[in-house]
C-alpha cells in the first residue's frame, strides 16, 4: 500500500513532467503555429481548439504505447516487486537528474540526439495525429530524459486506479499549453507561446527535481523505509 505523500508527489511529478514533455523547447515555439497554418485555421478558435486536440490524442497516444510495453514488461517482474522498483527508482531518479543538468546532457552527449528533420506540414487532421504520434521521438533532443522518466514512472505502476489517475494528469498537463493557445488569436498567440516557451527550462528543473525524489522514494523499500 503506497502512502499518501508518494501518492501526491507521483501524481505531482506525472503533471509537471507532462507539462514539461508539452512544452519541450525543440517543437513547442513552432508546432502549434506551424499546425494551425498548415491548416489554414491561424483566426479560427473553433478550428484551432480541435486541432490542438488531435495533436495531444497523438502526444498521449505515443505515451501510452510506451507505457503499455513498460507494463507488459513489469508483469514478468512481479516476484521482485520491491528490487525491480528499487531498480526503477534509481533509472527515475537519473533521469531526473538529467532533466535538471543540461550541462550533465552536454557532457554525455545526449542532447546533441536528432532526427535531423522536421516533420512534413500536414495536409489533414490525421496528419495532426501523426505528427502527435512522432512528437516524442521529435522532442527527444529536448526532452527525452524526461519521457523515459515519465515513461518508467507509470511504466512500474501496479495500481491500476493510481495508473488511471497518473495517466489522466498526464493528459491534463500535455492538453494545457495546446489548448490555451488554441482559444486565443492572432498576436496573441504568438505572444502566449513566447511567454510558455521562455518558461520551459523553469518546467525543465521543477520535473527534474521531482522525479529525482519520487526515484529515492521508489528505492526506500528495498532497504526497509516505507513513508507514510
Amino acid at each position: 500500500m503506497q502512502g499518501v505523500l508518494e501518492v501526491a508527489l507521483m501524481v505531482g511529478t506525472v503533471f509537471g513532467a507532462g507539462l514539461y514533455v508539452a512544452m519541450s523547447p525543440c517543437l513547442f515555439p513552432l508546432l502549434p503555429l506551424f499546425l494551425m497554418r498548415s491548416l489554414n485555421s491561424v483566426d479560427s478558435r473553433r478550428r484551432g481548439v480541435l486541432v490542438s486536440a488531435v495533436l495531444v490524442l497523438g502526444i498521449l497516444s505515443s505515451l501510452a504505447v510506451f507505457i503499455l510495453v513498460a507494463q507488459f514488461v513489469s508483469l514478468f517482474l512481479l516476484q521482485h516487486f520491491t528490487q525491480i522498483q528499487a531498480v526503477l527508482g534509481v533509472f527515475i531518479a537519473f533521469f531526473g537528474i538529467l532533466t535538471m543538468s543540461e550541462r550533465l546532457r552536454n557532457a554525455l552527449g545526449i542532447s546533441m540526439f536528432s532526427l535531423g528533420e522536421q516533420p512534413e506540414e500536414p495536409t489533414g487532421l490525421l496528419g495532426v495525429y501523426v505528427v502527435g504520434l512522432g512528437y516524442s521521438l521529435l522532442a527527444a533532443p529536448c526532452s527525452g530524459t524526461t519521457i523515459v522518466g515519465l515513461v518508467l514512472l507509470l511504466g512500474g505502476q501496479s495500481n491500476p486506479l493510481l495508473l488511471a489517475l497518473m495517466f489522466a494528469v498526464m493528459a491534463v498537463a500535455v492538453a494545457i499549453p495546446y489548448l490555451a493557445i488554441a482559444v486565443v488569436t492572432g498576436e496573441a498567440r504568438l505572444r502566449m507561446t513566447a511567454s510558455l516557451a521562455a518558461n520551459a527550462r523553469r518546467v525543465e528543473v521543477a520535473a527534474g527535481a521531482l522525479l529525482f525524489i519520487v526515484g529515492v522514494i521508489l528505492v526506500l523499500p528495498l532497504f526497509g523505509i516505507k513513508l507514510l
